[in-house]
């Protein structure tokens, strides 16, 4: 666990909300896009139309790829509380 300062644990916070906000932008935009652009193709993948079957499991391919990613790369352990509380 690192022990990071007020200031490092504020832009910590607000790097891994930002990285959070990047891939549901991500994942909103894929679901988004192909249910768009295959919609209406007349493709059947799965038994389903391929809008589908390639926006939801595009989606959730691409939602665990960006949380592992920001497991390796973003999010940070650390202890949030306040170490001035001691009594």
């Amino acid at each position: 666990m690192k022990k990071l300062t007020k200031e490092e644990k504020h832009r910590q916070c607000v790097r891994e909300i930002k990285g959070t906000l990047i891939v549901v932008a991500i994942c909103c935009i894929w679901h988004i896009a192909t249910a768009f652009l295959l919609n209406g193709s007349g493709l059947y993948f799965l038994g389903m139309p391929a809008w589908f079957s390639v926006s939801v499991l595009g989606t959730i391919v691409l939602a665990l790829a960006g949380v592992a990613f920001l497991l390796k790369k973003v999010f940070v352990d650390f202890e949030y509380d306040d170490e001035t509380e001691e009594m």
